[in-house]
């Protein structure tokens, strides 16, 4: 009798392995939205069955929304779904979604999932945050499949220049180097008739057009820090390829001649660069600041300057401040409050300013000696570096 028992728990165990085996991660459920758009490879394909799990981002009060559509979010990705009865859904709504035979397609250049029926949407819970992430407007157009769906954060200049009452009503284009994406608003949408600054930040939700990269911004609240246009041949994102030096030198860059210190451009895999191939890092354990200046002065003053920080590596944290100089570099004045919380995942610092006389900025990552349980000094990452003219 042992023998037979033996025998069927090990049947069974078998039989346990083998279903275990044969369920891929196509037919898991919750399917991570991750794995959905790896399903999708330019070939429409009917899910199996499966649910998914998001919070909603798009903003149907405020009605700059896709109609007909709600944009869910979980972690860092995001899909459209097409539902008959998406104005039911409100921004911050978690939701549970049964997916099952459903089309994932990508149509009209967004990507979703098609007729997904009313009664198939769960509403777990309210006023969920998604926190967005900053990207430059060159990495999302060159990387719309990392960031498409998603809430982002980006800088730009509205190109052309908005004229004297211009709106957000309508379609306009964020220009940063050579590279475009649309600011698209309803005519509908409730701050539709509000005035358009040349440059500021916009938090909105990115999408794939036939023929590009839109962002939707969700209502006026996503606008923040408006400021003059960028200064010709900002942002810097220091595309010369330089070792570390101890000392003091300088490199020719498309936005003029800067100075650093104890620093290099640098372009390994654990830099972590926002636009291009190369980026700041200063050295760490520092015992004498670090730092990267500008040899020029911008003409006019500034109104803003932004960078985007990050620690290098596995390296703890460090502490540096952003300064500026009105008589050539002979004197320097801090600006803002000293940043000690630089992660992994680069961040954006906006420095806000209303200076109008010629003047240069550097940014001086303080000498604290080395790291220890109470210390930290380790290698920090600057990039795309942008210097903004006096907002009038």
């Amino acid at each position: 009798m042992k023998m037979i028992k033996k025998y069927l728990y090990t049947l069974l165990a078998g039989i346990a392995l083998f279903s275990s085996c044969e369920k891929d991660v196509y037919h898991a459920d919750p399917l991570s939205l991750k794995n959905i758009k790896l399903l999708y490879h330019d070939i429409d394909i009917t899910l199996s069955e499966s649910r998914i799990s998001g919070v909603v981002i798009s903003d149907i009060d405020n009605k700059n929304h896709l109609p007909g559509y709600i944009i869910i979010q979980n972690q860092l990705d995001g899909i459209a779904i097409e539902v008959s009865d998406a104005d039911k859904y409100k921004l911050g709504d978690s939701v549970v979604i049964n997916v099952s035979n459903k089309l994932l397609t990508r149509f009209q250049g967004l990507l979703q999932i098609r007729n997904v029926d009313a009664d198939k949407i769960i509403k777990i819970s309210s006023n969920k945050k998604v926190k967005p992430q900053p990207v430059s407007i060159t990495n999302l157009y060159n990387n719309l499949s990392r960031y498409e769906n998603t809430l982002v954060q980006v800088l730009g200049d509205i190109t052309p220049q908005p004229g004297p009452g211009e709106t957000f009503s309508g379609e306009k284009t964020m220009q940063e180097l050579s590279f475009d994406v649309t600011l698209n608003t309803s005519a509908n949408a409730s701050f539709a008739h509000q005035l358009l600054p040349n440059n500021a930040s916009f938090t909105g939700i990115a999408l794939g057009k036939p023929n590009g990269v839109e962002i939707r911004i969700r209502n006026i609240a996503d606008v923040e820090n408006p400021s003059g246009r960028v200064y010709p041949g900002f942002p810097e994102s220091f595309e010369t390829t330089v070792g570390y030096n101890a000392g003091e030198f300088t490199v020719p860059l498309p936005s003029g001649l800067w100075k650093f210190n104890n620093a290099g451009l640098r372009n390994e895999t654990t830099d972590r660069i926002v636009t291009g191939k190369n980026a700041i890092r200063f050295n760490l354990n520092n015992t004498t600041s670090c730092y990267g200046q500008m040899q020029f002065d911008v003409p006019n003053g500034a109104s803003k300057v932004t960078l985007y920080y990050a620690i290098w590596g596995g390296d703890p944290g460090s502490t540096w401040r952003l300064e500026y100089s009105t008589d050539q570099g002979t004197t320097w004045k801090q600006t803002g409050e000293h940043i000690t919380d630089a992660t992994a995942v680069p961040k954006l610092k906006t420095f806000m300013l209303d200076i109008n006389v010629p003047v240069r900025f550097r940014i001086n990552k303080l000498g604290l000696g080395t790291s220890t349980s109470t210390i930290s000094n380790g290698r920090l990452n600057v990039d795309d570096f942008a210097v903004y003219q006096p907002y009038r």
